[in-house]
């Protein structure tokens, strides 16, 4: 193509190795860069944020060194002005669209999908395979100026361009996207204000913000949800995703009816012999079944063999996700019920088999905490529950409650109980900041510092008066409280103290 094209000179063995060492690094970054381009939002939104950063980063640290490998080649080489002058213009131009690329990947579920990925994944490997043709006279002596320069020049021009299209698809997709958004919400205000669930179930998911809200509300408070959800299942037609989401009560109509649609739902996805799919064919039919039989096991409705028809049916599917090991563990006889006993969503819902743990829990609402407290005394079992409490070591509030509600529910001061219940205030007094003589503080800030307004003074005085030995622990309260200011209030705790017996 003439003598400006040519691309001559003689790179030293310094040079070249200073460039081999940075196209290495480049290829690192290549391989880093393109793997955290492919899945930007496959993660929860503080997780895609991260992976978006690191991709940013990997990106812009790798085009760094291309130019910086690129010039080396361009000076060194002898390359011609023309060539030059595409470097200038288009190195620029392919570091810009690897970025807008990058930008149409963060959302790959919609329009251009994936396919931008060929633009940051390209380019790279064409500046630098056209730097090293430049670098080495052998590769040059092989493939003409002629034929490499605009051939690679050329691809990097195309390349470039193809942000333009990309941009225009999704463009386009947003509009359609946007449109049948508009759609929905005008659909959804046509509804009449006694529409049932079957009317409004479709409209999960369609909207954001204030919307979603208020169709929250609107479905938890229909009247007629629970007759209407039994009957959507016994035609097969519940969205069994939103089964553990609408308040129902786990009836064993429910039950029942439920445990049907799964079975029938299950039945279309059986693949026949010999047969083989993706196991993301039936992903979102897997999530769906595995999020209802939590809820349905964990309200003691048994779904052994639901789950596991699920389970048989999914492990001929290729490559099975998270969901299809669940399915063995819903048939653990400790997860049978364990909603129920530990975490009711509503009050109503308590029993004489649910845990101390779960009559507690409501102690925190005022219309029911005198109610709970009266459930919780007649609970059998509520001795074995609240030395589980207190021991449980790794949830603290949960032995916070147990320690602020122990004299309020007619235990037996077992050698367990007094003993779990003994450490948890030892450990608590251990803790509290002791002030100095040149420090006065006042009996008031101890109480704050040890939480509920003397808890662990109430409950020693307790124990103490149903036998057990707290004599130990009597003389750590007597010196905590004394080291603070003295008040009528802390004169009326340590006289308490003093009458308890002291083995």
């Amino acid at each position: 193509m003439g003598h400006s094209m040519a691309i001559v000179g003689k790179v030293s063995p310094v040079t070249l190795g200073l460039c081999v060492a940075l196209g290495f690094l480049a290829l690192i970054l290549y391989v880093g860069a393109v793997s955290l381009l492919s899945d930007m939002a496959g993660s929860d939104p503080a997780g895609n944020a991260y992976s978006q950063a690191y991709a940013v980063i990997t990106l812009v640290a790798l085009w760094v060194l291309l130019v910086i490998i690129l010039t080396i080649a361009l000076a060194k080489g002898g390359a011609g002005w023309p060539v030059v002058t595409a470097a200038v213009i288009l190195i620029p131009a392919s570091a810009i669209a690897s970025l807008f690329a990058m930008g149409l990947l963060t959302n790959p579920n919609e329009p251009p999908y994936l396919w931008p990925i060929v633009i940051p994944a390209s380019l790279p490997l064409l500046v630098l395979g056209f730097a090293f043709w430049t670098l080495l006279p052998g590769m040059r002596s092989i493939l003409p100026a002629h034929v490499v320069v605009p051939a690679i020049w050329g691809a990097v021009f195309v390349l470039c361009l193809a942000v333009v299209p990309f941009n225009l698809m999704r463009d386009s997709a947003k509009e359609t996207i946007a449109a049948a958004r508009a759609k929905t919400e005008a659909d959804y205000d046509k509804l009449p204000a006694d529409a049932g669930l079957a009317q409004l179930l479709p409209f999960m998911g369609a909207f954001y913000g204030e919307k979603e809200a208020e169709l929250n509300r609107r479905l938890r408070r229909l009247p007629t949800r629970q007759s209407e959800a039994e009957a959507m299942l016994a035609r097969g037609e519940f969205p069994l995703r939103y089964l553990g989401w609408l308040h129902l009560d786990p009836t064993q109509s429910l039950c029942e009816k439920a445990r049907a649609q799964l079975r029938q739902n299950v039945g279309p996805l059986m693949l026949k012999s010999g047969e083989t799919k993706p196991y993301t064919v039936i992903a979102q039919h897997v999530t769906d079944a595995v999020t209802a039989m939590k809820w349905l096991v964990g309200y003691d409705c048994s779904c052994d063999a639901e789950s596991l028809a699920w389970e048989q049916m999914a492990s001929a599917y290729r490559d099975p996700a998270f969901e299809f090991y669940e399915l063995k563990r819903l048939r653990d006889p400790q997860e049978l019920g364990r909603v129920l006993r530990d975490y009711p969503e509503r009050f109503s819902m308590l029993t004489p088999k649910a845990s101390l743990k779960a009559w507690l829990s409501f102690t925190e609402e005022e219309e029911y905490r005198t109610r709970a407290l009266a459930g919780a005394r007649t609970l059998p079992h509520r001795n074995a529950d609240i030395v589980t409490m207190l021991n449980n070591r790794s949830d603290e509030h949960m032995a916070w409650t147990a320690m602020t509600y122990l004299p309020q529910l007619d235990l037996e001061a077992t050698p367990e109980l007094c003993r779990a219940a003994l450490t948890q205030i030892k450990e608590a007094f251990a803790k509290t900041y002791r002030p100095k003589a040149d420090d006065p503080r006042s009996y008031d800030e101890l109480l704050g510092r040890l939480g509920g307004r003397g808890k662990h003074f109430a409950a020693l005085i307790w124990l103490g008066e149903h036998g057990c030995d707290v004599g130990p622990t009597i003389k750590d309260a007597e010196e905590l409280i004394r080291s603070y200011r003295r008040s009528a209030e802390s004169d009326a705790m340590l006289a308490s103290l003093a009458r308890l017996p002291r083995k």
